[in-house]
């Protein structure tokens, strides 16, 4: 149970940009490290959910492997000691971050302040483990959504938000939930991630300004050909296939 949680809320969730990205090598180890632990996964729940460890690992298979999941190898612990014991610092770094990141999240709600809004600074209590590396670091700063984390040893609580949202980033947030509708409207379009769309924007014109000035990130995201806006009172949005 806590492995299927860990896999599907946290790492995959995690992971959709880097499966989605631009940097085929980076792609190919995010779906790579994904099939190796459905698979492991398959093996390990075959005799005691022999159809769905099948189906599983039939989606997988490669065309040189068993035809069944059930003619495979029972997978086997490492024995290489010095690799066990980074996996072992990893999963204690990481179950750090995502406590930090839970913390930071719960005070986001407390203070009324919706996700897609980046904030400056989160700040938590007490010194810093020298094994958070700057990639864990940013683990923390992409899901809580601030842009730096502080160590401090004289907070009253866990962890602290700062709470002051400059011009930038609230235009940063508009852009977010922006990108958001359009998300909400190719699923709501039965659209897959692979199909190209143009968005046909209606905004007044200081809102405009904003997502112009993202464009480029807005594309990207959305999977958009092209943007073209038009003037209006309040913000519509329209897409069509490219």
């Amino acid at each position: 149970r806590d492995f299927t949680a860990d896999l599907s809320q946290w790492y995959l969730r995690r992971s959709r940009n880097r499966i989605r990205g631009d940097d085929p090598a980076d792609r190919a180890a995010a779906l790579g490290t994904l099939k190796w632990s459905l698979r492991q996964f398959a093996q390990l729940l075959a005799p005691f959910m022999p159809f769905l460890a099948e189906d599983i690992y039939r989606e997988l298979r490669q065309t040189d492997e068993p035809v069944s999941v059930h003619l495979t190898d029972w997978p086997e612990e490492t024995k290489n000691e010095k690799l066990k014991t980074q996996n072992e610092k990893l999963i204690q770094n990481m179950k750090i971050v995502r406590e930090i990141a839970s913390l930071g999240l719960e005070a986001r709600v407390r203070a009324g302040v919706k996700v897609r809004q980046p904030l400056p600074t989160l700040f938590v209590q007490g010194l810093r483990s020298a094994d958070l590396t700057e990639d864990l670091i940013l683990l923390i700063k992409d899901e809580v959504n601030v842009k730096e984390v502080l160590w401090q040893t004289d907070l009253a609580e866990p962890v602290k938000l700062d709470l002051a949202i400059t011009p930038a980033l609230r235009a940063e947030g508009q852009v977010r939930d922006f990108i958001r509708q359009v998300q909400d409207q190719r699923k709501e379009s039965g659209l897959t991630p692979s199909d190209r769309i143009i968005l046909f924007v209606t905004a007044l014109p200081a809102e405009q300004a904003i997502l112009e000035s993202a464009r480029a990130e807005i594309c990207r995201v959305v999977s958009a050909a092209e943007i073209r806006f038009s003037p209006g009172e309040t913000t519509e949005i329209r897409l069509e296939r490219a």
